[in-house]
């Protein structure tokens, strides 16, 4: 029993970490492409667009990162959609770059993993208050 804790707990860790990660990313990207729009003289509003797209997906994995951090249930799907948006992404880009998409598919295979083990968690502790 403190052992399937241990290794929960160091799993919830990991996905934390790899959430707050992709939530520094995604921000920086936003940043990236927000400086670009300035700078580009071709179309600026294409970069500007892409600047407020990331920083909506920033924001969005930011609040998942932190509902996940605090243990709060709505954090769970999304969290869960953002991974799998991420290993498909990964799967497209395994042709390409086969390290960077496998690289990508390990990490939102983390984080799935503690996200559903989360979710199991919360089903065994409604059964057993339910019964």
């Amino acid at each position: 029993m403190y052992k399937t804790r241990r290794v929960s707990g160091a799993l919830d860790l990991i996905a934390l970490v790899i959430l707050v990660a992709e939530t520094v990313m995604a921000l920086f990207i936003a940043v990236g492409y927000g400086v670009y729009a300035l700078l580009d003289s071709d179309s600026p509003e294409l970069s500007a667009a892409l600047a407020a797209v990331m920083a909506v997906f920033a924001a969005g994995v930011g609040v998942f990162a932190w509902g996940f951090a605090k243990h709060r249930r709505f954090a769970l799907s999304g969290a869960l959609a953002w991974q799998l948006m991420q290993a498909s992404v990964g799967v497209w880009l395994l042709a390409a770059w086969p390290l960077v998409g496998a690289a990508l598919i390990v990490l939102a295979t983390a984080v799935t993993v503690a996200v559903v083990r989360r979710l199991a968690a919360y089903g065994k502790a409604e059964a057993m208050d339910v019964s």
